[in-house]
């Protein structure tokens, strides 16, 4: 036992050694480059070394015993300080920002008045300051075609301050997941989000197209796959930026819209010119009726060819794409757009009888019934089969999944059981007594519907396109999984017939609550096992799945909290 003792003390005594020498030499290091950026990088001698005056960048390496802090601290020269922001006073002021953000937080959304834990609470700053702190700025050219130009081409260089989906999987701007995004911003500052909506009106092309995907810039190229690089200048995206617009207007005071009354004009002035593109380039072989342009008509690779420019990517339409077919959720977006912009032009003093007058038209329940309604829901219209599938066919030297039509396709509503049948209800465009209103709310929970525990899923159960591959390789994106932003736009629905009189107040008070705890719920279980807010949730079990983190429209969350709608 002494000679273990003795053989501990010494081996102690020499390890303390070595860290003291090891300590001393980091101290000194440490001392060394004080010293060398008293002299270089604040210029105080200015003659040694060899580096250039103007030089930007400072290469430093500390060798340091562990466990070790250290405290790096950037000053801007031109500015005088009576102490360096570092030690205790950058903690003071840190947490002096800390709790003037948490005060500004509770003021916005009030969920402590509401009653959240402070779980909940942290959960809903970490996914809103994810989404605000994700705002980026971008510069590049955009690479573009149409059919009046026989090749792509580069569009103008630009620049973009916008909010992205994803920082690590998808850092750029999307068109319609922006939208989105400034419901939620707009909360906290209406300046941040007129700013972005600012520059996404200004990549507007004389047409008053705008492209729905921004890659600018080599970095963010490097991100995207090939067949997603150039933009169609002939094909639309779902404009969500009058959701935010319309929020904002609803919510503003006189006097504010006063103070931006310069702002809301230019921003009004645009907005016409992309609504007319759309009502222009995008319509339907029917009088108010409309078309997503993009879909491939002869392919055989594909399930259902994708209709990319809806944003709903692989949701199943009409089976065999052509000129004939409209969409019921292009023109609700539409009736959507017109009464927006109607109501921006009375709030500025502007002549918008040419809106009001398509607003009225596109608002037309009964109107609106004779186009999309089958008798059960609102559907698509198209040439469509409802009996298809992949089989294997050999292709040269290999075996690749093919479509095959097993009924010929007839022109038909596209009986689809999803999230294209709710778009008159989640866009407000029925009436508080519409029949197929209460029709839509006493079915909402069936078995055969899209009604889960996690929220409501994007294709319904008991359909055949329910998580089914739409080619060999592509997995369901849209058939089946749980996308917030589409249940944001629910819940926010229930809550306005909640609330408006009508014969479907209670139970669209009822759906209203269990809806939106279902989704708050299941959102902070999983953020709370992972540590992530996802891209979508299983429909099945709620599990988050997909890109993470995604605090794009995923943080919508927050308002669904804080009942900002």
């Amino acid at each position: 036992n002494r000679e273990l003792q003795s053989y501990l003390k010494t081996t102690y005594k020499k390890e303390r050694e070595q860290y003291n020498m090891k300590k001393a030499a980091a101290d000194k290091q440490l001392e060394e480059a004080k010293q060398w950026y008293q002299r270089r990088v604040r210029g105080l001698d200015p003659s040694s070394g060899g580096c250039s005056e103007s030089s930007n960048a400072v290469i430093m390496q500390l060798s340091l015993p562990i466990p070790a802090e250290v405290e790096i601290v950037y000053e801007n020269l031109n500015i005088e300080r009576t102490s360096t922001l570092e030690g205790a006073n950058y903690d003071a002021l840190l947490n002096k920002y800390v709790d003037d953000f948490d005060k500004k937080f509770e003021d916005k959304f009030g969920l402590k008045a509401k009653g959240y834990s402070e779980q909940y609470i942290s959960f809903a700053k970490s996914t809103f300051s994810n989404l605000i702190g994700g705002i980026g700025y971008f510069y590049g050219k955009s690479i573009v075609k149409s059919s009046e130009v026989e090749k792509p081409v580069y569009y103008w260089p630009a620049a973009l301050y916008s909010a992205v989906p994803s920082r690590s999987f998808f850092p750029r701007g999307f068109l319609w997941d922006e939208g989105f995004h400034q419901l939620l911003i707009s909360k906290w500052d209406n300046n941040i989000s007129l700013e972005v909506i600012g520059h996404w009106l200004n990549l507007m092309n004389a047409d008053g197209w705008i492209p729905r995907e921004q890659i600018l810039g080599n970095e963010a190229l490097m991100k995207v796959p090939k067949e997603f690089v150039v933009q169609n200048a002939d094909y639309a995206n779902p404009p969500t930026m009058f959701l935010p617009l319309d929020s904002m207007f609803n919510s503003m005071q006189p006097s504010e819209i006063l103070d931006h009354h310069s702002t809301l004009k230019k921003v009004y002035h645009r907005l016409t010119l992309w609504y007319d593109w759309y009502n222009t380039t995008q319509t339907g072989p029917l009088p108010t009726t409309y078309r997503w342009r993009g879909r491939n008509g002869t392919t055989d690779k594909e399930l259902n060819p994708k209709t990319l420019t809806s944003g709903l990517d692989d949701y199943p339409r009409a089976t065999h794409p052509d000129d004939q077919e409209y969409h019921v959720d292009l023109r609700c977006w539409m009736a959507f757009a017109s009464r927006s912009l109607t109501n921006l032009g009375d709030l500025l003093g502007i002549n918008v009888d040419k809106y009001r007058e398509t607003a009225e038209v596109l608002s037309d329940n009964e109107l609106l019934k004779r186009l999309h309604w089958t008798g059960e829901y609102f559907a698509d219209y198209g040439l469509h089969s409802d009996i298809v599938g992949l089989k294997d066919t050999r292709v040269g030297n290999s075996i690749e999944k093919r479509r095959v039509v097993r009924r010929l396709p007839q022109p038909q509503f596209v009986r689809i059981q999803g999230y294209i049948n709710l778009f008159p209800f989640i866009l407000m465009i029925l009436e508080p007594t519409s029949p197929e209103l209460g029709h839509l709310l006493h079915n909402f929970k069936s078995d055969s519907n899209i009604w889960s525990p996690y929220g409501l899923c994007s294709v319904g159960r008991s359909d055949p396109y329910y998580l089914k591959y739409n080619t060999q390789h592509d997995a369901p994106y849209w058939r089946g999984p749980i996308w917030i932003n589409i249940n944001f736009l629910a819940i926010r629905a229930l809550d306005h017939y909640a609330k408006v009189a009508g014969p479907y107040q209670g139970i669209s008070a009822g759906l209203y609550s269990e809806l939106r705890r279902n989704v708050v719920q299941n959102m902070y279980r999983e953020f709370a096992r992972t540590g992530f807010i996802w891209e979508q949730y299983n429909c099945q079990n709620g599990k988050g799945q997909s890109v993470h983190p995604f605090t794009g429209w995923s943080s919508l969350v927050v308002l669904i909290m804080g009942e900002q709608y």
